[in-house]
């Protein structure tokens, strides 16, 4: 029997069926080999200056309004320009020099000569770990991880021959690593430990990076102003070496100005001022015009583009993207093409033009297939999936997120793997088949668990209650709720706590329990109502409604039924029979 408390469960809890690319986390560099383009050998490039953002029309199509929601939320794939690019995404790879062994005096002293081995191995080991690292599978993530620890120990006892800002390095890597593999609090401390060493080098660029990691990760916490105290540090550093970068003159001098603007706009981009940050990456994209700069204005159109899209200017967003993809291929860079071709794709999605979007999606699979990026992979993989699931090919949805599945797991992206099973689950949920979703659900729960991703854990825990209460088991359903509930009381998701309010409020009115049904029910509607949300609120209230009414209080149920419906629109029966 359909009920509007199974309508509103489902809008609430049923997993959401977009993969999210959470900038930062898997951190997205130029291509091995990119070539710059020298500007002396090429003309600058005609002066097209970027429209300037404007507000979302608040009368969108609900449909595309929808998208604009989910883009809002998403946090585009940014390649970073060629000058500096390891400034603000994190995965740094850096190369040393290993001294020869010819340079060592023979009448040095053995234990300056033990110092100097020591320091020689610590560097061998780190290089080791970055092409460890460039595989990108978990197991040589985790590989990678374990020589940078022994190269760290081996810095330690090589004393003044250790260098402040190698140290510093091996710990941004460590953190990198750490953050990938979803150890986000390792990966805080990994980067903190890294400030003090790139003040000693005096390497102010990659202690703004690290502050700005530091800032990311805290947000993706939920810890706001944490977020903002290392943003503002970063901030501070960048404008001051953009300051005495300006001193100069020449090309590197408007590239390093450049690069400082871009930076400028990514750090006002992280912290939500999308309008700031479109005012410098336009500064930005104009002087990496002048130096005929490609890297750099591919990526600052793509950076613009996801600005618009989250403003909800979608043509414009798109535009920008176009406008990038040429200069990709005219670099070439298959993985800014494919980053922007994946951007396209969400963009034309979350428009309603779900053709469109698998189009755009199915050219970028075998760019990331080509460059052996896994993750990537299955990120897209996912996203088509997404799309068969929404246009009903329940089938060919599952054998995509099936396929997408070890991805994830070979590439050590343990949300992403707990995003792709929630998706499973949903079709298995759709399709009535508990016995594969209780499996899968419980698997993503433990991984959520593993990894302290407490939105993700109250996501799991409201899906698991939805598939205890559709198969008759009330208290265990119940008691999957209330576990959530607890969880997104802490990380303060509105939306999704109105949503498990209504489902307890329905459960403990169909376990007799009515004053603790009209509690989570009021409070549900109370939510709804600050959120704005017509429709579920009045979902709720005619829930209530009927538990005032099975406790005899009439009074406060025709009140309720009253609300419930002041919201639904009528039509007069003239437009009705026109069709309007």
């Amino acid at each position: 029997m359909i009920t509007i408390g199974n309508v509103l469960r489902r809008i609430s809890f049923k997993p959401v069926l977009i993969t999210i690319l959470i900038a930062g986390s898997v951190p997205v560099c130029p291509a091995q080999g990119t070539q710059t383009v020298q500007s002396q050998t090429r003309q600058p490039a005609p002066t097209t200056r970027p429209r300037t953002i404007k507000p979302a029309d608040k009368r969108t199509d609900s449909k595309i309004t929808t998208g604009i929601d989910a883009l809002r939320k998403r946090s585009f794939r940014i390649i970073v320009p060629p000058l500096m690019r390891s400034n603000l995404e994190g995965l740094y790879e850096y190369t040393h020099r290993i001294n020869s062994g010819n340079e060592i005096k023979p009448d040095i002293k053995q234990a300056e000569l033990s110092a100097l081995q020591k320091s020689e191995m610590a560097r061998s080991l780190k290089n080791e770990a970055a092409g460890l690292k460039n595989q990108g599978t978990a197991g040589s993530l985790r590989s990678a991880a374990i020589r940078l620890e022994e190269s760290l120990q081996l810095w330690k006892g090589a004393g003044p021959l250790s260098q402040p800002g190698e140290i510093a390095d091996a710990l941004v890597q460590l953190g990198s690593i750490s953050d990938a593999l979803g150890d986000r609090q390792q990966a805080i401390s990994y980067f903190q430990q890294s400030l003090p060493l790139w003040r000693a080098a005096g390497d102010r660029n990659n202690e703004a990076a690290a502050l700005t990691q530091l800032g990311r990760i805290h947000n993706s916490l939920g810890e706001k102003q944490q977020s903002q105290n290392y943003y503002n540090q970063a901030r501070l550093i960048v404008q001051t070496t953009g300051i005495m970068s300006a001193s100069s003159s020449g090309v590197n001098s408007i590239s390093r100005e450049a690069t400082t603007l871009f930076n400028l706009g990514k750090l006002y981009e992280e912290q939500g001022q999308q309008q700031k940050s479109f005012e410098y990456y336009q500064q930005a994209y104009a002087r990496w015009q002048n130096t005929n700069d490609k890297t750099g204005q591919a990526s600052t159109l793509n950076a613009m583009g996801s600005l618009a899209a989250r403003s909800g200017q979608l043509p414009q967003a798109a535009e920008f993207f176009r406008q990038a993809l040429p200069l990709w291929r005219e670099v070439p860079d298959k993985r800014g093409e494919a980053v922007t071709l994946s951007n396209l794709g969400f963009v034309a999605d979350a428009g309603g033009d779900k053709a469109k979007a698998l189009d755009f999606y199915s050219r970028a699979l075998p760019l990331w297939r080509e460059i052996s990026d896994r993750r990537s992979e299955a990120t897209t993989l996912s996203d088509i999936a997404n799309l068969h699931a929404a246009l009903n090919r329940p089938d060919l949805a599952l054998k995509l997120y099936l396929e997408a599945l070890p991805l994830r797991r070979l590439s050590g992206d343990r949300r992403g793997e707990t995003i792709t099973l929630n998706n499973i689950d949903s079709i298995y949920t759709s399709s009535g088949d508990y016995v594969k979703a209780f499996e899968h659900y419980f698997q993503a729960l433990e991984i959520r668990r593993e990894i302290n991703d407490k939105r993700g854990e109250s996501v799991t825990l409201a899906n698991l209650g939805f598939v205890h209460q559709a198969t008759g088991d009330k208290l265990e359903a119940l008691n999957s709720y209330q576990k959530s509930l607890e969880i997104t009381r802490r990380t303060n998701d509105q939306y999704r706590l109105a949503g498990t309010l209504n489902s307890i409020g329905e459960l403990f009115s169909a376990l007799n329990n009515k004053q603790r049904a009209v509690a989570a029910l009021e409070e549900s509607v109370s939510i709804w109502r600050t959120l704005g949300e017509r429709e579920h609120e009045k979902s709720s209230l005619a829930l209530l409604a009927g538990v005032y009414s099975s406790i005899g209080d009439k009074a406060k149920s025709i009140e309720a039924y009253r609300l419930s419906l002041s919201t639904w629109k009528l039509i007069p029966p003239k437009d009705f029979i026109k069709g309007k």
